[in-house]
């Protein structure tokens, strides 16, 4: 049996503040639903690799918990939308490196794809913890 993430959930406290963060950072529309009584912002697979939502959480503060990867175009431009959009960058954009057999560090193909990338972590508009992957 091969196993995946099949939907995401990122807990909100401010629905259209989210919503418009989202939308502007990964260049789509996010429906607004609700389902099951709960406020929901739906994304699709398409637009975001992964199913999943935004959820309405009453009391939300943020997490530190799992942190999604998420792929992107162009890192830099990303970078204006997180802060032009309430969120914040934790960690610049930096170049993926590992250590070879002797523990010298080298820039090589990451686990995530096999290439060169970039990474960056930040906090979106609600305090949620993700990190940004790009090859630019």
């Amino acid at each position: 049996m091969n196993a995946q993430v099949i939907w995401l959930e990122i807990p909100v406290s401010d629905m259209n503040r989210a919503k418009e963060f989202y939308e502007k950072l990964l260049n789509t529309t996010i429906e607004l639903r609700v389902l099951f009584d709960t406020p929901m912002a739906l994304f699709s697979k398409e637009a975001f690799g992964i199913k999943g939502s935004l959820i309405l959480v009453e009391n939300h503060q943020g997490s530190n918990g799992i942190k999604p990867i998420i792929y992107i175009d162009i890192m830099a431009d990303s970078m204006e939308i997180v802060e032009q959009f309430g969120g914040k960058v934790i960690k610049r954009p930096t170049l993926l490196r590992q250590k070879n057999k002797n523990g010298e560090i080298i820039i090589g193909t990451n686990l995530i794809d096999n290439q060169v990338g970039y990474y960056a972590e930040i906090q979106d508009c609600e305090g949620n913890h993700l990190y940004l992957y790009s090859h630019s």
